[in-house]
């Protein structure tokens, strides 16, 4: 028999096969809230073991779900400090009474993101879930420490950064702050001040340029310090950033200080050649 005749009745019969129904899933049944389970039934053996399970799953559940809110709590302070950092480094474009003045306003909001999260860090759960506020706490640090250092000219200190999280009329700040947070979020600040730098240096503002290294400069000799003293594993990771934003700026100011002096140099050969003419 033919290959082509066999192939063409195969088809043929394929052709003539009823089309497949799709398959549909049947709605299973409505879903309901969990109901408490029934421990008449059980022996006492087996009721004592389902009740401390019960326990345990509910001790669970609110674990998880307070860790939840605590992370999504630092993750809107990490997005307004953000914004707080993006303000101040308008600073080169507007004039600073304006952008202190939007800093202001957004730091307020940050304070009632900071209330939020107290009510979760009370007592022993500020060391439990430190890890999981941590991240915003750095984040805020970093740019209370980049709007210190452009109205004062200073590095942000601990105690500054607590007095600004404590509430009018009361003693205590809302959060305590590890030694570990405030450095790491310190740390952050020579990355916002390159920035800062780069910006001044498409002004021609020689005075910024130079503010921004002095303060580099004293920020790594202090760290360097400290870390001779005290170990701190995730600071010494942040160090090689801090030194490579030292290096660009030093370079960028060491090339304005070059120009500078080319300039005058043409300045003055230009006058005297205009002298000679005369």
């Amino acid at each position: 028999m033919d290959n082509t005749s066999g192939n063409s009745v195969a088809n043929n019969e394929a052709d003539n096969r009823p089309a497949k129904k799709p398959r549909t899933t049947k709605p299973g049944p409505p879903r309901t809230k969990k109901q408490p389970l029934d421990f008449s039934s059980m022996s006492p053996r087996k009721q004592q073991i389902m009740t401390s399970f019960a326990a345990y799953r509910d001790t669970l559940d609110a674990h998880y779900d307070q860790r939840e809110r605590i992370i999504k709590c630092s993750r809107d302070i990490t997005a307004l400090s953000k914004k707080i950092v993006f303000a101040l480094l308008r600073i080169t474009q507007d004039s600073p009474e304006s952008v202190f003045a939007d800093v202001e306003a957004k730091h307020k909001l940050v304070l009632e993101l900071f209330e939020k999260l107290s009510k979760e860090l009370t007592g022993s759960n500020a060391t439990k879930y430190n890890r999981q506020a941590t991240p915003g706490i750095q984040e805020y640090i970093e740019a209370v420490g980049l709007w210190r250092f452009l109205q004062h000219n200073e590095l942000v200190t601990p105690e500054q950064v607590l007095a600004g999280l404590t509430p009018e009329n009361e003693a205590e700040p809302m959060i305590s702050i590890s030694d570990e947070d405030y450095l790491l979020g310190v740390c952050d600040l020579p990355g916002e001040v390159n920035r800062f730098c780069i910006n001044s240096i498409g002004k021609g503002d020689r005075d910024a340029v130079h503010r921004s290294l002095e303060f580099l400069r004293a920020l790594k000799e202090g760290v360097s310090l400290l870390l001779c003293i005290r170990r701190f594993r995730d600071v010494e990771k942040k160090v090689p950033v801090l030194e490579s934003s030292l290096e660009k700026i030093e370079k960028a100011f060491y090339s304005m200080c070059i120009r500078e002096s080319e300039m005058q140099n043409i300045t003055t050969s230009s006058a005297a050649i205009k002298m000679d003419t005369c």
